[in-house]
């Protein structure tokens, strides 16, 4: 099902939102739209990334939980009784035609692919849309204040939850990539 059935067509849609990211570390960091506002509360260990919601107490949207030997899994509370399911098979890595890679991450209105534009940037488009990017997201370790994590597109809002969640293994994926290449060529981590 489209996400976009349920809402009215119109002429000037609302623009996309951009999202922040309080601090570079995803301990303790929130993600908000507006900075009074805080949307997600993330917190983590050595074991799993928790995200709240920011604007109900006690409400936990996902947890990832990160394994030693076997796969990482993400499970939402809400959802399926709260199942775990691997990270590997909800954001599924994946060849395109044109020979990219890019990850298929499967939600309850279908599946969204999240295509590589660079080592730090991605787009995600509908699997039904391929023309059309719904989100853009900044992977660097660095963000600025100034510059947003990722920028949804407002007819999108019924799936921000998982954009947040798939975002935040996105973003922390490739800071293990580039923490590990760092050490490779010996740069300070």
């Amino acid at each position: 099902m489209d996400p976009m059935d349920s809402t009215l067509t119109l002429v000037n849609p609302a623009p996309p939102t951009p999202y922040f990211l309080s601090n570079t570390d995803l301990k303790d960091a929130v993600i908000y739209a507006h900075p009074a506002v805080p949307l997600y509360k993330i917190t983590s260990d050595s074991k799993q990334i928790q995200i709240s919601d920011g604007c109900t107490p006690g409400r936990v949207i996902a947890v990832l939980q990160r394994r030693d030997l076997l796969s990482n899994t993400v499970s939402f509370p809400e959802r399926n009784g709260g199942s775990h399911i691997s990270v590997q098979k909800w954001l599924r890595k994946t060849r395109m035609p044109d020979g990219s890679v890019a990850c298929i991450m499967e939600t309850d209105y279908g599946p969204y692919i999240w295509k590589m534009i660079s080592r730090h940037r991605q787009k995600v488009y509908a699997d039904y849309d391929q023309d059309r990017s719904i989100a853009s997201c900044y992977l660097h370790e660095r963000l600025s204040h100034g510059k947003p994590a990722f920028v949804l597109d407002s007819q999108m809002e019924p799936l921000r939850d998982d954009f947040v969640v798939a975002y935040l293994i996105q973003r922390h994926r490739v800071m293990m990539e580039d923490k590990a290449l760092n050490l490779f060529v010996g740069l300070p981590t």
